[in-house]
Order: structure tokens, then sequence, then C-alpha cells
């Protein structure tokens, strides 16, 4: 189409030279103006445009909102008639004002702005965006296209940039999940040994079935030539070990139910803070690893401020495939626990084997407690083993609806 503008400016600016008309020099003269023009914005449109969006906030929680913000610089002297911005947008990330397209990407939407900018313009563009899922979630990239004002050339570009948003699970009172709202777990006073301090030793015995090998006095071994470990001296603080079972149903070639996993997830950030809120120190280990990463999740109990924030971004990255039953887990790091740490275990998926890692835990001096999620009560649970049952998708979903 440019080359016959051009072939045609030059036919009939010939034309006007040799029958002496005026008009068709006229004519030639604006198709042109017509062909520079459009050269010109063909090749620099996209120069000197830049796009951008901020975040009004990083992190947030399922539900929460926060303003988004887009902007468009046109820093150079040549004027946009049009300019069109096709933004990706995680499906699981709502906008509360406006259209967002669907795509060929099942998981991302479009969000698609159209400016007509003077030299030198800045044009700003405030969303707002509401968070629907727990999840790290990206926005981006951005393809640009613009041209000139005939259509006839077009120029594209794609801003890889890319912004993040970590949704936090929801967090609930533990009374929202049916349980008790003082000592869930237990009368800490009653029931809970002291725990032992592992940074303050007192002294060494002999090892004894059980005991961690983490904590073997490899010096007073080799002295005595039988193995020894260490006795620490008691601590004031309690602790407590949340496990949390990634895997919903009995079989992995079966899938995985997302209502499950997402209910044991915020089952477990709720209890988490409850107890933080108690001044306990609280570790949270899963049978499944973050996103992107292989080691399965294993936060060793703490208290410190920075504890609740780490399990967040933790629970926020969680993936659904698991590598290990959660029995075999538990059994696992239970010797590495200090002694009298509570131990509470949520599962969709009860087990005859969780529930003896359970009792065998409970039979070394740790209380449990299991938290199960199921459309219907797990049977044939001993009574010897503290369990709630919270119910299943469709309680999970009422919580959705509660306001705090």
């Amino acid at each position: 189409m440019i080359r016959l503008l051009n072939f045609l400016a030059l036919f009939l600016f010939a034309a006007s030279l040799l029958l002496q008309n005026p008009l068709l020099f006229l004519l030639a003269a604006l198709l042109a103006l017509v062909a520079l023009t459009t050269a010109l914005w063909g090749q620099y449109a996209l120069a000197g445009v830049t796009y951008k969006r901020h975040l009004g906030a990083a992190r947030m929680f399922v539900g929460e909102e926060t303003d988004l913000w887009v902007e468009i610089v046109n820093a150079k002297p040549l004027p946009l008639a049009w300019l069109k911005a096709n933004d990706e947008f995680p499906a699981e990330i709502e906008l509360v004002k406006g259209t967002l397209h669907f795509t060929h990407k099942q998981t991302r939407r479009m969000l698609t702005n159209l400016f007509s900018l003077r030299f030198y313009e800045r044009v700003r563009k405030q969303y707002r965006v509401r968070a629907t899922q727990r999840g790290a979630f990206e926005f981006g990239p951005v393809e640009l296209s613009s041209g000139d004002m005939f259509g006839l050339r077009t120029q594209h570009q794609e801003i890889a940039h890319t912004d993040l948003l970590i949704v936090y699970p929801r967090v609930v009172p533990v009374t929202a999940l049916g349980l008790p709202a003082a000592h869930p777990f237990g009368d800490a006073k009653m029931t809970r040994k002291i725990a032992e301090d592992p940074l303050r030793l007192m002294s060494v015995r002999a090892y004894a079935v059980g005991d961690s090998t983490r904590f073997i006095h490899w010096k007073a071994t080799a002295r005595r030539g039988a193995l020894q470990t260490k006795v620490f001296e008691p601590s004031a603080q309690r602790m407590s070990a949340i496990f949390l079972d990634a895997q919903t149903v009995p079989f992995e070639y079966q899938g995985f139910v997302p209502e499950y996993l997402e209910f044991a997830i915020t089952v477990a950030a709720s209890i988490v803070r409850y107890l933080l809120d108690a001044r306990e120190a609280v570790g949270l280990y899963a049978n499944a690893s973050r996103r992107n990463e292989s080691e399965m999740v294993k936060l060793a109990p703490s208290r410190r401020p920075a504890q609740w924030f780490e399990i967040l971004d933790t629970l926020a990255w969680l993936n659904y495939l698991t590598t290990t039953p959660l029995a075999k887990y538990l059994r696992a790091e239970i010797g590495a626990l200090p002694f009298g740490a509570t131990v509470i275990a949520i599962s969709a998926v009860i087990t005859n084997e969780l529930v003896a890692a359970l009792l065998d835990a409970q039979r070394t001096g740790h209380p449990t407690a299991l938290i199960a999620i199921s459309e219907s009560a797990p049977e044939n649970i001993p009574d010897a083993l503290q369990t709630y049952w919270i119910g299943g998708r469709g309680q999970y979903g009422k919580l959705a609806d509660l306001k705090f």
C-alpha cells in the first residue's frame, strides 16, 4: 500500500508538470505528505514510548483490594494518533471496575487500553483489583502497537517486564473453623511438658531408643565407648509444629481437590496466627514444596516476628504436588522436634499410617491433634487421638462470606 501511494504521488507529480495542472500538483503534494507522515509514524511511533504499571501493595490477603496504576509516556516530539496496550493479567485477580478479555491462555486475561497521545504527554489510569485466590501472580508482559492515523503502517513492541503480586491465604478465627476458642489443642498448663532448649546444654546421658541422632554427643561417646546424648536445660517457651498434608485424594493419579487444599492452607495459617498470638513458637512442615523449588517445606518452630510472614509466603507459594505421604514425613521429622512440642496434623486423607504416626508421637511425649477435612466425619479414629472434623467443600465456601 505504501509503495502504491508513493508511485501514485510520483505519477501525479509528473502529470502535473506535463499538463501544467496546479490541481494535479497539489494532489501529488498531498499524497507525498501522507506518504512521509506514514513513514515517520511507521518507523518512530513507539520510539520514546514507555509503559509502567504500579501495584498499591506487593502482598495482600485473599479478598483484599488494592490500586493498580498504568502509566504511558510519549517522550518524543511526534504525537501518536493511537496507541494500543495489551497487558496480560492473571485470571485469579479480579478487576473491580472495567473489563478483562479472554486469551488463548487459560490462566491469563488481557487488559486493553487505547490512547491518543500528544508529543511529550504522560497519561495515567487507575484501576482497582481484588485477590480471589492465594498464590503468586504475575502481571505482564505488555504488547504495544501504534502507527499512522490511516492504518497503513503499524509497529509492535513487547515489554517483557512483569510485576509480582503475592496473595496470602485467608486467615480466620479458630472458632470459625469449629475449634474451641480456648486451648483448642489441650490445656497447655495441664498436658504439656516443658520443652528443652537445644541452645542450653546441661549434661549428657546414655542414648535411649527414640532419642534424636541430632543430639548425640560424639566426644562423650568416644570417651565412654557407648552412645551418649545431650541433655538440655528446660525452656519455658511452648512449641507447636503444624504438619500440612498437600495430598487431597488417596492416590496421586486422581489429581487433587482444590477446595480441600485451600481449606487446609487456610486452617494452617489461622492456627499459626492463633498460636503466635498466644506467644507460642510455631513451625510449619508440608509434604510439598514451594513453586519452582524441590525441597519439602520445613520451617522449624520459632516465635520471632519474621516467622509469621515467612510462613505466609511459604503458604502462598505452596504447590499441590506431594513427594511423600504425610505419615512418613512426620516420622522423619518428629525426632528433631524438642521434647513436649505439640504436633498438629491437617489432612484431607486420613490413613491408618497417619493415625499410627500421630499416636507414636504422642507416646514419645508430644501432645498431638488431627484436623480432618472431608465431606463426612472420619471413622475408626482412636479416642486417644484428639481429632477435629471441620467439614469439606461446603464449609470452606462459607468462610469466603465471613467478615472479620
